[in-house]
């Protein structure tokens, strides 16, 4: 089936590639939307996602990060505890209707904070008129670091586990707290999506391992389907040939993405495409 349209599958990917890293986001909802559109098997789904979540959040980042956006004393905090909570996360099984499920309901409730008139007034910290952190404002909190490292937590087992990188649940909390405008909240989500998606995959590995021992290779090769086996089995070579039709326009609309992103598109453009891509995921996998 997704051989079947590949000038359709070119344009629809690059097109959400674009629309997410102009946003600091690697995309993986959006593909996870398309991908069940055309009824891609969902345990291929998961690991295509964080492949190519991978991609172009690195390229979104080191965009956003050029352009001075990223604020490490904010990251640390926050990727402490969500680094391996991804991992358990995507270690975690999770059945199909469940995992839809509650994929498109966190990007329902991403929309929905995303849009709430709240921003910066139950900020921990502020340092300006705008009430957001600076990457050198000095003496935070340990109130402010827990709180940062619980979210980051929270956030990365729910992205290990969907198979997303949790910029789509970050971006809105960090607009809600006041905590960053809406650049930095894209550099900030574009390296938490990174290093998610990395230990999301990392645990996903584990399930689905890429070598099989003897006594596996001997068995059916629908086991090896199902199951997974080695890199040169049939689940992960079927991994690797829709990553490799999808690699090429999803890489060109991250690259293009995240540079108007970083240095075109205004905060409400922004707020306003991301709110929209969103809310078409999330109903996509709700009326699945």
């Amino acid at each position: 089936m997704l051989m079947g349209l590949p000038g359709l599958w070119i344009v629809l990917f690059f097109i959400i590639a674009f629309l997410y890293s102009a946003v600091g986001h690697g995309g993986a909802s959006g593909y996870l939307a398309l991908m069940s559109i055309w009824h891609l098997a969902p345990e291929h789904m998961k690991p295509v996602a964080l492949i190519l979540n991978l991609v172009v959040s690195g390229i979104a980042f080191i965009q956003f990060y050029r352009q001075g956006h990223f604020l490490w004393r904010l990251f640390l905090p926050i990727a402490a505890l969500s680094i391996p909570m991804a991992y358990l996360g995507g270690f975690t099984p999770l059945k199909d209707d469940v995992y839809q499920l509650g994929l498109g309901v966190f990007l329902v409730i991403s929309v929905v904070l995303l849009n709430v008139n709240l921003r910066g007034r139950i900020s921990l910290k502020n340092d300006d008129a705008l009430r957001v952190l600076s990457d050198d404002a000095s003496g935070f909190s340990r109130e402010y670091l827990l709180a940062a490292a619980i979210i980051g937590g929270g956030i990365g087992y729910v992205s290990g586990l969907l198979g997303i990188g949790g910029g789509i649940l970050l971006s809105p909390v960090l607009l809600l707290l006041g905590w960053t405008q809406q650049k930095q909240t894209a550099a900030m989500g574009a390296a938490f999506i990174f290093v998610n998606s990395m230990s999301g995959f990392v645990g996903f590995i584990q399930q689905h391992p890429l070598w099989e021992s003897a006594a596996q290779k001997s068995a059916s090769v629908a086991q090896d389907a199902i199951t997974g086996g080695s890199i040169l089995g049939i689940y992960w070579v079927s991994v690797s040939m829709i990553v490799g039709a999808l690699i090429a326009p999803v890489i060109l609309g991250g690259v293009a993405g995240s540079w108007y992103g970083s240095k075109k598109f205004s905060h409400r453009g922004m707020k306003g495409i991301l709110s929209v891509v969103l809310l078409i995921a999330a109903i996509k996998l709700l009326l699945r």
